[in-house]
């Protein structure tokens, strides 16, 4: 199945989570940040589902807590083709 890919700017927020004697601690506030990169989805609640664009948003900050991320919107800067060979 072909599937469009998009060059698209991704706005999200995201925060660290420690580890306190095996409860995890929350940060309280909220970071707002966005990245520019190739998509193949376009809504935000089926582009958290997608496990390597997850884990490249997460290394994006060098931390050595966990970081928690939710995106907010996509905007679509450009359509780009049509592929077979999308993972």
């Amino acid at each position: 199945m072909k599937k469009a890919i998009y060059y698209a700017k991704v706005h999200y927020k995201w925060r660290t989570v420690r580890y306190v004697k095996g409860v995890e601690k929350k940060s309280k506030t909220w970071n707002k940040s966005s990245h520019e990169t190739c998509v193949i989805e376009t809504e935000p609640k089926e582009l958290e589902k997608v496990k390597y664009f997850m884990s490249r948003l997460k290394l994006k900050h060098k931390s050595t807590n966990d970081i928690e991320i939710k995106i907010d919107r996509v905007d679509i800067i450009n359509y780009m083709c049509m592929s077979n060979d999308v993972y």
